[in-house]
């Protein structure tokens, strides 16, 4: 598949691949720049390939709260909120986000890999409640602008945008055309992300380009969007969740509200909660020379205790940095080796996230 930006991506050079079914830019000028460009000033991604899907209908906040760790009723309207959807079988059916115009009307934006999945999810569970489910999977696209200077850009094209919060948003005209102004993203730079119909998607694109061209403005792909993710310890389906990780294993827990009366699978999250079974992820970085990639083994004096879930190169930070899933908790400061083909490199176990203050932008 491919959205309606290939045809810009492929003109500005962008190395092309394969992402859960999409021909996705990976890279334009390259990794590093890209994420750099998003840290000190600003970057554009398309990200077309995630989808939005509409719940409305009279139960429509009770259906998401039952479906979601974290709390959904009762949130403000024009609130987004992070969570993570459990299967009720021990696993994680997705990370994503909940918008809430109202009690009666919502929308969510999950991952590319898990469109359809988390819509035969949704539709598996309506039958208990009054609720209408919508995809928008082929007629919209999202545009992310990340970074110090993108709110200021889009201030050019929008001046709504100067009133986007964090985890708010805001509907917009754009010549006629309803759209979604977000301040949300999954790089920690801040910024918004745009919800709009294909066509006002591929004007925006030049729009932003131009707009911002004299703020450092750059394209960036896939590549860079995993770099900047993984900085701030931020989960990557697939990765850091999946249908066999809970949601209270995950650098996600934060997101599990036990004090809800109820939602999908708690009873076995707090079974697990309480067992000598429950596995924890943390950060780490590599104290020796190399990268910790997925799959990679994790030991500690000897013992092998579990495996990467996701490593890079940090380009703000100048280090290797990982998220790992292992036996039981380790503590901040904890050493343990990282199994690189034939040798086990160092690594200390430290607080996510690993970029914490703004001034290692400058780094």
């Amino acid at each position: 598949m491919k959205t309606a930006l290939y045809e810009r991506h492929c003109a500005l050079g962008a190395k092309i691949v394969e992402f859960a079914g999409w021909n996705m830019p990976l890279q334009y000028k390259g990794v590093i720049p890209e994420h750099l460009a998003v840290r000190k000033a600003l970057g554009i991604f398309d990200v077309s390939h995630m989808g939005r899907i509409e719940v409305s209908g009279h139960e429509a906040e009770q259906f998401l709260d039952y479906l979601s760790t974290n709390i959904i009723a009762g949130k403000p309207s024009f609130s987004a909120t992070y969570t993570v959807w459990p299967n009720g079988v021990g696993g994680c059916v997705d990370d994503l986000i909940v918008y809430k115009q109202d009690p009666h009307h919502f929308f969510v934006v999950v991952n590319a890999s898990n469109r359809q999945k988390d819509l035969d999810h949704l539709m598996k569970y309506t039958t208990a409640f009054d609720v209408h489910i919508q995809d928008k999977f082929s007629t919209e696209g999202i545009l992310a602008i990340q970074g110090p200077k993108a709110l200021q850009v889009a201030e050019h094209i929008f001046p709504e945008a100067s009133q986007i919060k964090p985890m708010q948003f805001l509907f917009a005209d754009y010549k006629g055309s309803s759209i979604i102004l977000s301040g949300t993203g999954y790089t920690g730079a801040g910024g918004c992300e745009i919800y709009a119909p294909n066509a006002v998607i591929v004007e925006l694109w030049d729009r932003f380009l131009y707009e911002g061209q004299n703020e450092g403005i750059e394209p960036a792909g896939l590549g860079a969007r995993d770099t900047l993710r993984l900085e701030m310890g931020y989960a990557l389906y697939g990765h850091e969740l999946n249908e066999s990780i809970s949601p209270n294993e995950t650098v996600s827990n934060w997101t599990v509200r036990w004090k809800k009366k109820d939602f999908l699978g708690k009873s076995l999250m707090q079974q697990l909660e309480a067992s000598e079974k429950k596995r924890s992820e943390h950060g780490i970085i590599l104290l020796d020379k190399g990268i910790a990639r997925e799959g990679y083994e994790v030991y500690q004096n000897g013992r092998l205790l579990g495996k990467v879930t996701s490593g890079t190169y940090s380009p703000t930070l100048s280090k290797s940095i990982a998220i790992i899933l292992t036996e039981g908790n380790l503590k901040n400061g904890d050493h343990v080796e990282v199994q690189i083909r034939q040798n086990r490199v160092e690594a200390e176990v430290v607080p996510l996230p690993f970029l914490k203050k703004p001034e290692q932008v400058n780094a």
